[in-house]
């Protein structure tokens, strides 16, 4: 984002705070310029999808339209693929939203649109990807964060409300450009392929194998690449991972679980322009969501017994009782421990602090959680006594594990 240099008019320190909150709450991209050209330039070759088809997200459109543009009235293109921006002037600054969609893709959505501009079906992969890069936006919220910036940087909102363009869409006749789309489309085939490929391994529960397809996907073309897109890349990969997981037979209940302390993880780091930390936090989730479904398939253990073990390893934060767990089953609370005992050589409560320890582990090893917080996270109110079992079950105290556990 590019900021004025007349810092008298416009302070930057109060201006780029607001874009950046704004920018956070939008899910969406913000540029606040003072040049222009060059702007508009580098907003076409980011975001619009082709200009034969998208002209309104082209340079030279967006540079005669923010010529002629009201000054300090927030405007709103929209164009026939479903996308729009904000855009509003004042002084000698442009601020642009966007781009963002209003409305999900429902099924039929794409097609009608690609019949109705006149592009092969072809590129309907490429269209989906592209529209699915974007956030969800209601036109409402941008007028206010475009109003809230404009006021900040000592402008008006003239209008009181946003002033809706609709925008012209070009067309592809059918067999009309297809060299110059056909390596993009070989790349789309390649990354379906290896969607699939994650997608098994995640269902076979092999992490090694769903993490080489992440990363060869990771080094193909970037022309529309939602791995390299914060919060979203992550968040598709998420849900894929999820029905994965259900695939290969994990517990509907196991599998939402994951999904959710992913998800409030996710939103607790924000949208991480991070390429790293995102990486880091992707092979956490693929390989938490595959060892539960290594561990479900290879149990030898009766439905009964799989189940208990699946709640407990579902809730160790929490005190899960073997009478609560019998009622939570529909059986005797003597019958499921003989059966669990049977099963697997242990009683539940030797179980349940076998998996703590485990979980605690692993934690150690790839976070920097303290101590503290990591008994509490397993289910030890005292960090006293979570050190003792931890020392019983390691053969060592937890801040000696992580020291030899990680670089």
């Amino acid at each position: 984002m590019t900021t004025s240099s007349h810092p008298q008019a416009h302070p930057q320190d109060a201006l780029e705070p607001i874009a950046a909150a704004v920018a956070e709450v939008l899910s969406c991209p913000i540029e606040l310029t003072t040049d222009i050209a060059p702007a508009l330039d580098a907003f076409e070759s980011a975001h619009c999808l082709d200009p034969r088809i998208q002209p309104a997200f082209t340079a030279s459109v967006l540079r005669a339209f923010v010529r002629d543009m009201d000054r300090q009235v927030v405007h709103e293109i929209r164009e026939p693929l479903g996308m729009a921006i904000a855009l509003v002037r004042w002084d000698d600054r442009l601020l642009v939203i966007g781009p963002y969609t209003h409305e999900p893709m429902h099924p039929g959505v794409a097609e009608e649109a690609m019949s109705r501009l006149g592009i092969p079906s072809a590129h309907l992969p490429i269209y989906k990807h592209y529209r699915t890069r974007y956030a969800i936006v209601d036109a409402e919220y941008v007028y206010r964060g475009a109003a809230s910036l404009l006021r900040a940087g000592g402008g008006e909102d003239a209008l009181g409300s946003l002033r809706e363009v609709e925008a012209e869409g070009g067309t592809i006749a059918p067999g009309v450009g297809e060299a110059l789309q056909s390596a993009a489309f070989t790349v789309i085939e390649e990354r379906y392929r290896l969607e699939r490929e994650f997608m098994d391994a995640v269902e076979e529960g092999s992490s090694e194998q769903a993490l080489s397809a992440l990363q060869r996907m990771g080094r193909m073309p970037q022309t529309i690449s939602y791995l390299n897109t914060p919060f979203l890349g992550t968040t598709i990969l998420r849900i894929m991972a999820r029905v994965a997981a259900q695939r290969g037979g994990l517990p509907p209940v196991t599998v939402d679980a994951i999904s959710q302390e992913y998800a409030q993880r996710l939103h607790r780091i924000g949208h991480s322009s991070d390429p790293k930390r995102s990486a880091s936090f992707t092979a956490q989730m693929v390989t938490e969501f595959c060892r539960y479904v290594r561990r479900h398939n290879q149990r030898e253990y009766p439905p009964l017994v799989r189940r208990v073990a699946d709640e407990i390893d579902l809730h160790l934060s929490s005190h899960v009782s073997t009478t609560d767990l019998a009622d939570r089953l529909g059986v005797s609370a003597s019958t499921l421990a003989r059966r669990f005992k049977s099963a697997t050589g242990m009683t539940i409560v030797a179980y349940t602090a076998q998996q703590r320890a485990e979980r605690a582990a692993r934690l150690l090893a790839t976070t920097t959680q303290s101590v503290r917080d990591i008994a509490l996270f397993v289910g030890y109110d005292d960090a006293n006594y979570f050190v003792k079992v931890f020392r019983e079950a390691h053969g060592m105290t937890p801040t000696a594990y992580r020291e030899a556990h990680t670089a």
